[in-house]
């Protein structure tokens, strides 16, 4: 089974048991809706937890969840890092793809040579940018979008671009 990170519990809201998380999610109300599956590391451990309500309030999304209906049964769980898993996410549209398929892909040019792997993905209001650790152990900010990106091959594990003078 593999984990991917959707978000973390930040604190709580109200006395009912109800925490808050920051999410990490595109997909907030499908990732949190009620009788899904998450996972929580709490004490190094991975714990199943059932969602039993969910609502966004602000920039938060509130959950229940293991019918615990009451903050001091909650509290330990602040603090906490919140997971799906993989198997569980619906496949995406045709070039569409989770952060978590792009991260530790070659990127590579048009004629196959190596720049580097991607590191991270930045969100922007502009859009979103692949960071790139190239070979020099430098990093670049590569714009996902068609212009530069020529393919995507989940397959063989890379990324083809055609950059511009000065990207790289």
């Amino acid at each position: 089974m593999k984990l991917i990170e959707v978000g973390k519990i930040v604190g709580t809201h109200g006395i009912k048991g109800e925490v808050k998380i920051i999410s990490d999610s595109d997909f907030r109300a499908e990732r949190f809706q009620v009788n899904r599956q998450l996972f929580v590391q709490k004490n190094g451990k991975m714990e199943a937890i059932i969602i039993n309500s969910h609502r966004q309030h602000k920039q938060w999304d509130l959950i229940t969840f293991n019918h615990l209906e009451d903050i001091n049964l909650v509290l330990d769980y602040v603090g906490c890092f919140v997971f799906v898993n993989r198997d569980d996410l619906e496949p995406l549209p045709e070039h569409e793809y989770y952060y978590d398929d792009l991260i530790g892909l070659d990127v590579v040019l048009e004629d196959l040579s190596l720049v580097g792997k991607v590191s991270d993905l930045t969100e922007l209001p502009q859009g979103l940018l692949l960071v790139v650790l190239k070979t020099n152990n430098k990093e670049a900010l590569i714009p996902f979008v068609s212009e530069f990106i020529k393919e995507v091959d989940l397959e063989k594990k890379r990324i083809i671009i055609t950059p511009i003078e000065g990207l790289l």
